[in-house]
């Protein structure tokens, strides 16, 4: 009886579980209906006699981030009180056909250049004038119950987006930065073999396809943490979120140089195997160095899991890889040279391959 009740538990915690994911990960689902109807219902009571203009702006406004969505609603307020009032205050004098709607409207995309107002605007400042022109002679109070009704979709939509379940892309971001951190990891023990077999050339160029691949992931986790940035940006109730969002991006910038640091190690073994004198006991020693970073990322990718609340501490092994006493002398400028070498080769080269 008892592990029943328990099992009953378990199932209604997962239930509780799944709906609380969905409520989070899928608000455009459910906040679009429920604004939508709030909305109606305040036109409405405002005394519209076109409430279905406020879930209208609400179905246009919710973006998948609060600042796109604040920032979708003060175009379409803007475009919708500049047309309707351009519309409403010459349109008696000018008549509704053809030639006067296209004049209205090249009017009013005029008055959006001059203020150097974004695209979206022109196209609300060209629906409202048309809409205008057509009804207002048959609805004469259609004008004012635009821009009220706009005015209502709009603060309905963001409130509702802002403070109920606002969207949060940190969890996606940190999931993909968690992904590319594996990677990471898998690619320097990777490395690490083809190091230790001799840098064959014909792997080489599986490798640097997988590297280019690494590349493409982490594109795609910096544009996921600027995702989330955009979400919380306008966001006053986020603070918490704000720091964890400031950590995950400090994180990134330890796997931006991660990745860049192992595509440079893997050009330098290429130059140093093609040279004839990357030696056997060299090839152990730095397919030994290449295992002992791999696991470096591995042990630091745990923190991205509970950002700002867990601590790194390397292995031994990793601290004591430094540069040999007997060639601290020789580091600066070696590095140097090879960093100017592919500058010359990734500037110059292509020129001669065009050319021929």
């Amino acid at each position: 009886m008892v592990i029943n009740e328990n099992d009953d538990k378990a199932g209604l915690s997962k239930l509780n579980n799944k709906l609380m994911d969905f409520i989070n990960n899928h608000g455009a689902i459910w906040k679009i209906p429920f604004a939508s109807a709030l909305s109606w219902e305040i036109a409405k009571w405002a005394g519209s006699s076109h409430p279905y203009l406020a879930p209208l702006t609400v179905i246009l406004t919710i973006q998948v981030t609060v600042s796109k969505s604040i920032q979708y609603a003060w175009q379409r307020i803007v475009g919708t009180i500049v047309g309707v009032l351009l519309a409403a205050s010459i349109m008696p004098y000018i008549g509704l056909n053809g030639w006067t709607i296209g004049l209205m409207l090249l009017l009013g995309s005029v008055i959006v250049v001059l203020f150097k107002w974004e695209h979206v605007v022109i196209v609300q400042v060209a629906l409202s004038v048309l809409l205008v022109m057509y009804f207002q002679s048959k609805m004469s109070s259609y004008p004012l119950d635009r821009i009220r009704d706009t005015i209502i979709g709009a603060a309905v939509a963001i409130l509702i987006h802002l403070l109920i379940f606002p969207p949060n892309s940190i969890n996606k971001a940190a999931q993909k930065m968690i992904h590319f951190a594996d990677h990471l990891t898998k690619h320097f023990y990777i490395a690490a073999q083809w190091v230790e077999h001799g840098c064959s050339s014909s792997e080489a160029q599986s490798l640097k396809q997988a590297l280019q691949t690494l590349f493409q992931e982490l594109h795609q986790s910096t544009t996921e943490l600027d995702k989330a940035n955009q979400s919380l940006r306008l966001n006053p109730l986020a603070h918490n979120k704000r720091n964890t969002l400031n950590k995950l991006t400090q994180h990134m910038n330890q796997l931006r140089l991660g990745y860049a640091n192992l595509s440079d190690m893997i050009r330098v073994f290429m130059k140093w195997s093609e040279s004839g004198s990357f030696s056997t006991e060299n090839q152990q020693i730095w397919s030994d160095h290449l295992n002992t970073l791999g696991l470096l990322v591995k042990e630091w990718e745990p923190i991205l899991n509970n950002v700002g609340k867990s601590t790194f501490k390397p292995n031994a092994n990793a601290l004591q890889l430094k540069t040999p006493s007997h060639l601290a002398n020789d580091q600066y400028p070696l590095a140097l040279y090879m960093n100017a070498e592919q500058i010359i080769q990734d500037f110059y080269n292509p020129i001669l391959s065009s050319n021929n």
